[in-house]
């Protein structure tokens, strides 16, 4: 066999395979792809969606966040009531990337391009990539006893 001709075949047999491998890759018409409302995302889940979190284990102090469910919860104030309290989407709207409550500031930014923004959603500060972003979607909160609850709307 000539060179040329081997590389030929070996060419071949290697689009053979990638083409097998996407193929299958791509799954089959049985599976459903829409993703189950409040999962990880950013965004949160579905409207009407619940998201809860344990006030009794988390968020035990002023300036605390964590994400869940989609949704950043940060602790703005002492005491149990929902006004102690601040519910965004959990990932940034320019492309996705961590948000996180910085207290020294006093305002939530991503971890990508360093977007900021004010508890309510409004934007401080345009990604450092030169691109833009939109504003957050804040949620409504709910306290019961220990449970602290952000619907999705």
């Amino acid at each position: 066999m000539e060179r040329n001709e081997f590389i030929k075949s070996l060419g071949l047999g290697i689009a053979l395979v990638c083409t097998g491998s996407c193929m299958t890759g791509c799954g089959s018409k049985g599976e459903d792809p829409t993703p189950s409302p409040g999962g990880g995302g950013g965004g949160g889940g579905s409207a009407g969606t619940k998201v809860n979190i344990d006030l009794g284990s988390q968020l035990l102090t002023v300036g605390a966040f964590v994400a869940s469910g989609g949704v950043l919860f940060i602790r703005t104030a002492t005491g149990n009531s929902s006004s102690s309290f601040v519910a965004t989407q959990a990932l940034c709207p320019h492309q996705g990337g961590t948000l996180n409550w910085v207290q020294a500031s006093n305002v939530i930014q991503c971890s990508l391009h360093s977007s900021k923004y004010t508890t309510t959603g409004s934007i401080v500060a345009q990604p450092n990539d030169g691109g833009t972003t939109s504003a957050l979607k804040v949620y409504a909160l709910a306290v019961s006893g220990t449970t602290l609850t952000a619907t999705i709307s």
